[in-house]
């Protein structure tokens, strides 16, 4: 088990359900959701976080990402310190991201 803001997690994958229940447990505030890399909103809002699966709904899931913008500046993470995939350059824009693996 991993324990993250007083809310336990399963040492495992977890799921998208996973995930929004414990973002929602947490409070955390203009979430915009969880979604896969083809689920994506049409456009994104002015404040805005989100957690999204490198992976298409078709597939079983690679790893999960996460990006946060705050009007004009857009951040992007990936622990392997990947670019963020098309579909997200394409919904954000000029986004910002660190190319180091953590």
């Amino acid at each position: 088990m991993i324990q993250v803001e007083n809310i336990v997690l399963p040492n495992k994958p977890l799921s998208n359900f996973e995930i929004e229940d414990a973002v929602k447990k947490i409070g955390l505030k203009n979430v915009r959701g969880v979604f896969l890399r083809d689920t994506l909103p049409k456009k994104s809002k002015r404040n805005e976080c989100a957690i999204m699966n490198l992976d298409y709904t078709s597939g079983d899931g690679t790893h999960w990402v996460g990006w946060l913008k705050r009007g004009d500046k857009k951040w992007y993470f990936d622990s392997f310190g990947l670019p963020p995939p098309t579909e997200l350059n394409s919904y954000l824009s000029d986004v910002f991201y660190p190319t180091e693996q953590i």
